[in-house]
């Protein structure tokens, strides 16, 4: 009389392990896709909106100001990559323009100039540099996040 005896052998559950953590693999890539994609979105929704908000106060005062806490401007500041100085601000006093820049958690840079946001290349401007639009800026700009005293301004809510 022979015993049967049910279950799995290791060459069985091995393969469903292998399954599982390739499934798991797949699915962890492709979580980091979407959130890089919506830091992305965010932050150049953030530009876009920050940008009208400063046009509008341009045309109001007649000339392009700072960013203040007045303004009530607001930031996703999740979506911001805060491990060096972020969301730049800059103008031009003798053109009137302005700027915006900021990065992105995905590492990605946009701009904000001239009512339209774009990527932009791999570094963001110093404190003192805004030359983007090949042009010379005036004002040595502001910046939303400090990487030096790791704080959001005042003005970037």
């Amino acid at each position: 009389m022979r015993k049967t005896i049910n279950g799995f052998t290791i060459v069985e559950l091995l393969i469903v392990i292998v399954v599982i953590a390739i499934l798991a693999s797949i699915s962890i890539v492709a979580y980091n896709g979407i959130q890089d994609r919506a830091n992305d979105t965010a932050v150049q929704s953030d530009l876009s909106n920050l940008g009208k908000k400063m046009a509008a106060q341009a045309v109001v005062n007649g000339v392009a100001v700072a960013p203040t806490q007045a303004m009530g401007l607001t930031v996703s500041k999740g979506s911001y990559k805060v491990d060096q100085n972020n969301l730049y601000y800059c103008r031009n006093e003798s053109t009137n323009r302005f700027a915006l820049s900021a990065r992105s958690k995905s590492g990605r840079q946009y701009k904000y100039v001239d009512g339209v946001v774009s990527q932009h290349g791999s570094t963001l401007y110093g404190q003192t540099t805004c030359d983007f639009l090949s042009e010379t800026w005036s004002n040595g700009g502001s910046l939303g996040y400090d990487n030096a005293s790791s704080t959001w301004a005042s003005w970037a809510n």
